[in-house]
């Protein structure tokens, strides 16, 4: 009896079977296996251990990946089985069956069994394939350091040691930094760092001869506030470089350290600035809502340093602080890679490993929890505080949030006499945030509104001014 339409049914079956197990039994197993190896050549690649640490390490995650490599094939020769059973059995009973290995009808089979994969949508912004690239590039300090040098050694010291002047958008999370550095950058005058860097945020050119994405659609981030970006979008990725070279030194379990450059790493930092240059002409642009925690580090060395601090109303910065840390606090449970992803890059200012900044041993956690207004009060004030105890012996730039809003263009003009950098006429993109509703956050502590105000207005007498 020759093959029937049956055995081709089965050959369908075991295909679905074989993709289902795949996806739901292999993901994790795989997902460790990769990230072991990779972290086996992160500790090879560590130099800040010595030879008896590295080859304990080594046996260790050795043993660790020797595990997750039998389970691998272990599962997989189990759903090779599993999927190819039904066929042998038809075939083997009667024996005068036969078994259609190469015909088209069989491959045609295996093929529409195969789409069974599209079953398994990826859940959240990023893929399972995503994910995966993200930590084997992002979680490896070392080799990160590898791909940095790699990046790097053909470059000539006075390309990046050349006195040229630089700008670092910062604030605190929520003041509009983002909306700054948007209304700033023309990429005829400026480079920066953009998602499509990301993850070989450290070596973007090797990144970007496999991947160039040429598209700009847009869409709304994470944070649900009608701020849209591409890929070619810049955005605040730069604290990877010094989480990298610091060796998470300032990050601590509840707060953010106010800490010290050391030279080489600010010759690396001035390296790693040229990374993303499209040409000789253009100045570095930045967003960063870390930089204040080494401003004055950097500034001892680096007198081209231009920073433009951005500020709001304490009141309607802290809840808009709030609703975001009560959205990433959802979103961070949904999804863990969230929140590594996060971490990744330094962003601590809500959600699930929220970090304060510690300027002075004489700043106290704040009594009220994280789901009180009163918290992120404390926190405005803190930060506020010191940009204004720093603007009385600094030259900085101050802008008001509300500016941002309302003159734009006047704003640009202003800033461009300013900072002493010609920005070219591109008209800004109209940014309409949500309306501000303090619903259902009660009220702050009355004594610690009164301290985040009499911040604002000194605030107010220093930011840059525009014509009525």
């Amino acid at each position: 009896m020759v093959t029937n339409n049956l055995y081709y049914v089965l050959v369908f079956g075991g295909t679905v079977i074989f993709c289902a197990g795949v996806v739901c039994l292999l993901r994790k197993p795989f997902y460790g296996l990769a990230t072991s190896a990779v972290k086996q050549l992160d500790i090879i690649l560590d130099d800040s251990i010595n030879e008896v640490e590295k080859d304990r390490r080594i046996l260790r995650n050795l043993w660790v990946l020797l595990k997750l490599l039998f389970i691998t094939i272990f599962v997989l020769g189990v759903l090779t089985m599993c999927a190819a059973l039904p066929a042998y059995i038809y075939t083997s009973y009667p024996t005068n069956r036969k078994a259609d290995l190469s015909s088209f009808y069989f491959y045609l089979s295996m093929f529409l069994g195969s789409f069974s994969l599209l079953l398994f949508r990826k859940k959240g912004d990023y893929s399972y394939w995503s994910k995966l690239l993200h930590t084997l590039i992002l979680d490896n300090y070392n080799l990160g350091k590898f791909l940095f040098e790699r990046a790097t050694r053909h470059l000539k010291k006075d390309e990046y040691l050349a006195e040229k002047p630089f700008v670092i958008v910062t604030g605190l999370a929520r003041s509009g930094t983002t909306a700054l550095t948007n209304l700033l950058f023309d990429e005829a005058v400026f480079h920066s760092i953009s998602y499509a860097n990301v993850p070989f945020l450290l070596a973007p050119n090797l990144w970007k001869k496999i991947y160039a994405p040429t598209t700009s659609k847009k869409k709304e981030r994470a944070h649900g506030d009608q701020v849209l970006f591409s890929e070619n979008s810049i955005e605040a990725f730069e604290e990877y470089f010094f989480k990298v070279f610091l060796n998470d030194s300032y990050i601590k379990e509840d707060c953010l350290l106010k800490h010290e450059i050391p030279k080489d790493v600010l010759v690396k930092y001035r390296m790693y600035q040229t990374l993303f240059k499209q040409n000789n002409t253009t100045i570095y642009l930045a967003k960063n809502n870390n930089f204040l925690l080494r401003y004055e580090s950097m500034l001892k060395s680096d007198k081209m340093l231009k920073p433009i601090f951005i500020f709001r109303n304490p009141l309607d910065h802290a809840a808009s602080l709030l609703r975001q840390h009560e959205n990433f606090l959802i979103r961070q449970k949904e999804d863990n890679f969230v929140l590594e992803y996060m971490n990744w890059l330094g962003h601590h200012e809500f959600g699930l490993n929220q970090k304060y900044f510690l300027f002075d041993n004489q700043f106290k956690k704040p009594k009220s929890n994280t789901s009180e207004l009163s918290y992120w009060l404390a926190i405005w004030s803190d930060y506020y505080s010191y940009i204004s105890e720093i603007s009385n012996t600094h030259k900085i730039y101050l802008v008001h949030y509300e500016d941002l809003l309302k003159k734009p263009d006047e704003l640009k003009r202003v800033l461009t006499f300013n900072l002493g950098i010609k920005l070219g006429n591109r008209s800004p993109e109209p940014f309409t945030p949500n309306p501000q509703v303090r619903k259902n956050m009660g009220e702050p502590d009355n004594n610690l509104l009164k301290k985040a105000n009499a911040i604002y207005t000194n605030l107010m007498s220093k930011k840059i001014t525009l014509s009525d």
